[in-house]
């Protein structure tokens, strides 16, 4: 990955699609789903993907693994995160 976030995003080994979105125009919130196939490296490139000023705050899953990551000033703050669920 060249550091353009603006670019196509890198094949990812399993063959999924590419596994990052967001930032969720509600809560700034960005996801990251991790699949069966993936190598470390296609997890480091979507982890690296991501905006800055985020901070882990929950996964759901078993099989594909969907990491939430949300900004650091509400994680921090202590304020609710709004979720009780699996995103979409």
């Amino acid at each position: 990955m060249t550091g353009d976030r603006e670019s196509a995003p890198p094949e990812i080994t399993s063959g999924d699609p590419w596994p990052v979105t967001g930032p969720d125009p509600d809560d700034g919130a960005c996801t990251v789903t991790i699949y069966p196939a993936d190598r470390p490296a296609d997890v480091m490139r979507a982890w690296a993907a991501l905006p800055d000023g985020l901070g882990f705050a929950e996964a759901f899953g078993d099989v594909e693994v969907i990491l939430v990551f949300r900004p650091l000033d509400r994680l921090l703050s202590g304020e609710p995160t709004g979720t009780s669920s699996a995103p979409d």
